[in-house]
């Protein structure tokens, strides 16, 4: 299972039902998530050199954030038979949240791995603009890819948290305790 919506659209919150469901989940490549975790370089060095077989990918049932989203056409074509789920929110919560997360925080190998020079999405209203470009096309290249294919879900938490669609897509059973809502980036 592919989560491959960009960060601060409710992956945090999507990668702990995946949990409450019983999925082995990774969120990134943060230091400690998995024995050979190194802020993404070593993955960085596999995608870079055209290897998608990540090392990971054994490891973990559920697949979140970067670099999974990067990669989403590659892994949609090395694995027909997963699923993927897009999280989105409307473009301007996005970068609204983007810009109150990541300004002033270290610029970590990942985003400076997609952004360049615009990894500080509140740098300048030119990294702003690059970031809300990169997101708007990667919703739109993926609705297209998977526009009528079944092993396919959109998901907005931020208008619907709630078990129903996540639970019939993976054709698991709802658990009793309420849709986790996490990590709000506060204003």
């Amino acid at each position: 299972m592919f989560c491959i919506g960009f960060h601060k659209t409710g992956t945090t919150s999507l990668g702990a039902a995946l949990e409450t469901l019983g999925y082995r989940t990774i969120h990134g490549d943060g230091r400690g998530l998995w024995s050979g975790a190194d802020e993404g370089r070593g993955l960085i060095a596999k995608i870079d050199a055209g290897d998608y077989a990540l090392d990971t990918l054994p490891l973990f049932d559920a697949f979140l954030d970067n670099p999974y989203f990067s990669i989403w056409k590659q892994l949609a074509e090395a694995n027909p038979e997963a699923r993927f789920v897009l999280t989105l929110r409307s473009a301007d919560k996005w970068i609204e949240s983007c810009v109150r997360y990541y300004g002033d925080r270290r610029v970590r190998p990942m985003r400076e791995w997609m952004f360049g020079q615009h990894a500080d999405p509140a740098s300048s209203p030119e990294a702003t603009d690059k970031w809300l470009a990169a997101y708007n096309r990667h919703n739109a290249e993926i609705l297209d890819y998977f526009a009528d294919k079944p092993n396919f879900l959109c998901l907005n938490l931020t208008e619907d948290a709630s078990w129903d669609q996540l639970c019939a897509f993976l054709d698991e059973p709802k658990p009793k305790q309420p849709f986790p809502f996490l990590n709000v980036t506060k204003k």
